[in-house]
């Protein structure tokens, strides 16, 4: 759902957040979203917000909670697409009501896989973790994954997850990586909000998020380096059968991120094409290219 920051329901009625049920019961509440509407960035959320004036919504403070210090100018600049959103005086920030828009809506994961069972496995672990999620599903077929693009899938997706299952030589990413092409549009659709998860896999230790000794080989020796810069953003997971508690709430931490479209950092490794983001068809649009 997205609400007109105009909008008199959005002013009165975001400051309640949205709220996880599962089985009936209250789990968690989330703010709501207050985002850039040319490229859907979170700037900012009702735990912040001050006031509503006639043609700005005023904040005490911003999202993320250094976004404020990053910027030591009197313009408020979107981290992602660069668009002057407001103004910054004494302690508050002033965002304009035509340069954001609110959000309500769900996050909408999507998970694929060239195996029908690993992503079955996978659904209810994802909705386990971000339980305000709709979780859509798609089988990779190996004849459509070279110049793969997730342009067409709709809805369009805040965070994707691909699961490979390991049966030998993992062929991830680069050159002769089933799913480069794949990992590569979803970075861009999502502005990095991306996962790997490889099953039949265990790390050599409990608190690893997954098994170093294998992505350092398929980094250094595998011609896999994109999958070992992958790792070191923490959006690499490897387990046998299921996931362990640090892994589980490694997933907590990646969903949140997508959930307020948190731009990745800069790490060397990822390929220049992938930070290419798509080209925007309607200012308004959560997905640019529907």
């Amino acid at each position: 759902m997205v609400i007109d920051a105009n909008s008199e329901d959005a002013l009165n009625g975001h400051t309640a957040g949205i709220h996880h049920r599962n089985t009936g019961k209250q789990e968690h509440e989330l703010p709501s979203r207050f985002v850039c509407q040319m490229c859907g960035i979170c700037i900012a959320t009702s735990e912040g917000l001050v006031e509503a004036r006639d043609d700005v919504v005023v904040f005490n403070q911003l999202y993320p909670a250094d976004l404020a210090k990053a910027q030591a100018n009197k313009t408020v600049q979107c981290p992602g697409c660069g668009q002057a959103l407001g103004t910054r005086a004494d302690s508050v920030s002033m965002l304009r009501k035509d340069r954001v828009l609110t959000r309500l809506e769900r996050l909408e994961i999507l998970v694929c896989s060239l195996k029908q069972q690993e992503i079955s496995d996978m659904v209810p672990v994802l909705q386990g973790a971000f339980p305000h999620s709709n979780v859509s599903t798609r089988v990779l077929q190996k004849a459509e994954l070279r110049g793969f693009q997730l342009s067409a899938a709709k809805p369009c997706p805040d965070f994707v997850v691909v699961v490979h299952r390991n049966e030998g030589r993992a062929l991830l990413t680069d050159r002769n990586g089933f799913y480069h092409d794949v990992l590569g549009s979803a970075w861009q659709q999502t502005r990095g909000n991306v996962l790997v998860v490889l099953t039949r896999t265990e790390p050599k230790a409990d608190a690893e998020l997954f098994d170093s000794q294998l992505l350092r080989s398929l980094s250094t020796q595998g011609d896999q380096p994109t999958i070992g810069a992958m790792s070191s953003l923490g959006r690499v997971l490897t387990w046998e059968f299921s996931p362990s508690k640090p892994q589980l709430k490694q997933l907590q931490v990646l969903t949140a991120k997508a959930y307020f479209r948190e731009p990745p950092p800069v790490v060397q490794g990822i390929p220049g094409q992938w930070s290419k983001h798509p080209p925007k068809a309607v200012p308004s649009a959560w997905c640019s290219l529907l």
